[in-house]
């Protein structure tokens, strides 16, 4: 069983990479659809041949056309050719990133990211309730898993509390200074109060994972306009000043306080712990297996208590606190209200689906 949870951190992993992969690759779609459209694909892999630019757009269209219908035949021809039509139909399945995306024709939403359209336009648009199907199922089924497995900036703070544990093992002193936990409703309120007055969507401007998908898009679009120029090779032009913010609170987490966005100010959270607050899919305690070892408490990024099963709503169900325990003394629940009703499931069983 215990290896069982391994496996799901893996997954977990995996889950978080492929998303920035994604918000890596959709940009970078966005420039193969227009330049199938175009019709200089060809002559841009050619011309591109070696560059990262390049070996992306050809990747691209090795795969859309082994996909069916990516290839078409023509009477007289040898070999099929590229099916516009059809690559272009497949680069359309991929839009956007997780502050509001669009896959295989599946609209989806950061809940945070609809509120603010609602109230700073006064109008509530029938798209933006169909992107919000989704992400609340989930968010209601089992709590604030996007922070845990979607969140971009989710996996960069897990890995810069990583490196707090490295500099620690260097003996390098850090700080964990604790700050109160409702800082991030308060935000949440006054972000939205903001957005309805000034009719600007005020906390995407502030939001990490809107800010990172914004930049990546942003660096991967100025990547080809620089290919467009003739200037190959990585750069970071694209990116804005906006990265500072991003910047400043990795410095932030990894020397002054730990998981301070995540556990303390973050709205996008505070708006998921809410919708989230009576999830059925739950960490619970078995404490007649508990020996009081810790390792829970000191493994749980959100600076919570499995021990005593003191989690509640804060909780984002990573489970590394499961991964942590020697003595399987926590495990994923459905907790249907009261303790009677509680059924355990295994370890196998992914929180993220």
């Amino acid at each position: 069983m215990k290896f069982e949870i391994h496996k799901l951190q893996v997954l977990r992993r995996v889950v978080q990479i492929l998303v920035i992969l994604l918000l890596l690759l959709v940009p970078a779609i966005a420039r193969y659809a227009n330049s199938v459209a175009a019709d200089d694909i060809d002559g841009h892999i050619e011309a591109w041949d070696g560059s990262i630019q390049g070996e992306t757009l050809a990747g691209i269209d090795t795969v859309f056309r082994a996909f069916p219908n990516g290839e078409m035949t023509r009477p007289g021809l040898d070999t099929p050719e590229r099916n516009r039509q059809g690559v272009i139909g497949y680069s359309r399945a991929f839009r956007g990133g997780p502050w509001s995306a669009e896959l295989f024709g599946i609209s989806m939403s950061d809940p945070l990211a609809a509120l603010e359209s609602i109230i700073a336009s006064k109008h509530v648009a029938r798209v933006v309730l169909i992107s919000l199907i989704v992400p609340i199922i989930l968010t209601v089924l089992f709590g604030r898993i996007f922070c845990s497995w979607i969140c971009p900036m989710g996996f960069i703070f897990e890995m810069t509390d990583k490196l707090r544990k490295a500099l620690k093992f260097l003996e390098i002193k850090t700080y964990n200074i604790r700050f109160r936990r409702d800082t991030k409703f308060s935000l949440l309120v006054v972000g939205l109060v903001s957005s309805a007055i000034l009719s600007v969507p005020i906390l995407g401007y502030i939001y990490p994972p809107a800010i990172f998908s914004r930049e990546l898009h942003d660096l991967v679009f100025t990547l080809f306009d620089r290919a467009e120029a003739k200037m190959f090779g990585f750069s970071l032009v694209g990116l804005t000043w906006m990265s500072l913010i991003l910047l400043g609170i990795i410095v932030f987490e990894l020397l002054v306080s730990r998981r301070w966005w995540c556990r303390y100010v973050c709205p996008g959270g505070a708006l998921y712990i809410l919708l989230g607050a009576k999830r059925p899919m739950r960490v619970k305690l078995l404490e007649s297996k508990c020996t009081r070892c810790v390792d829970c408490v000191v493994a749980c990024p959100m600076g919570l208590n499995p021990m005593n099963n003191q989690m509640g709503m804060e909780c984002d169900s990573c489970g590394e606190c499961i991964s942590s325990c020697d003595d399987d003394a926590l495990k994923y629940a459905f907790d249907m209200g009261t303790a009677a009703a509680t059924t355990m499931i295994p370890e196998t069983v992914s929180v993220g689906k």
